[in-house]
């Protein structure tokens, strides 16, 4: 799925290579990886990765006893007809 190539044509044609072909390109520099260029398809996916790994980044400095025991969530989350996730759960 991911190419590594380096074409002396330049950026243009590695810009032509990953909308033609849909696959994305690593760019290397002396041997070392550079950066990569994928295909818009790909934006929304690469998007949710990172706002994914910040998201993780601040829960794991977060302290969650301290917050679900000073903050719990408002009781009209609870309310309704919506199926909750103890129900799911439940033995026949």
């Amino acid at each position: 799925m991911w190419t590594s190539r380096v074409w002396p044509a330049g950026y243009a044609e590695v810009f032509s290579r990953v909308a033609t072909n849909g696959q994305p390109v690593i760019v290397r520099r002396a041997g070392e990886d550079l950066a990569v260029v994928v295909p818009l398809q790909y934006l929304e996916l690469v998007q949710d990765a990172v706002a994914r790994q910040k998201a993780e980044q601040i829960s794991a400095t977060l302290d969650w006893e301290r917050l679900v025991k000073n903050s719990p969530p408002p009781q009209e989350w609870f309310d309704g007809d919506e199926p909750k996730p103890c129900a799911v759960f439940e033995s026949r």
